[in-house]
């Protein structure tokens, strides 16, 4: 999972308001996050983008949802309106693993960016998971 990792210190810096503002009194232990991390670290989940098109080279129609968002290692079925139509895609934030089958199985075909499907994986996209 892609994340944001900034220290405690840096991140009341930035917002004193979130941290209990400036009139801390020095005689109180600091709060800190627990995270999956480094105690003391905070965390955010980078939101990914995957722009779906029905024709190369980022034309024709678009398909829906548009964008399809979600985070990394979320699988998502496309609705049956999009399935099996994808031919280019732009991808923001990170990259994506198209998937012919539903709940991102089957075949696949990876993508660190924006780009036109490979003839042999164009019009199969069902589903996705973003990495």
């Amino acid at each position: 999972m892609k994340t944001l990792r900034l220290p405690l210190m840096v991140v009341c810096t930035l917002s004193l308001a979130a941290c209990g503002g400036s009139d801390s009194s020095p005689d109180v232990a600091p709060v800190e996050t627990e995270t999956a991390g480094k105690p003391g670290e905070v965390h955010a989940m980078a939101t990914c983008y995957a722009y779906l098109l029905d024709s190369a080279n980022f034309s024709g129609p678009t398909l829906n949802p548009w964008p399809v968002t979600g985070v990394v290692g979320q699988c998502i079925n496309l609705p049956a309106a999009s399935n099996n139509l994808t031919t280019s895609f732009r991808l923001a934030g990170c990259g994506v693993t198209f998937y012919d089958g539903t709940n991102c199985t089957g075949a696949s075909f990876s993508a660190p960016t924006s780009a036109n499907m490979p003839l042999a994986f164009d019009n199969l996209t069902t589903s996705l998971r973003f990495y």
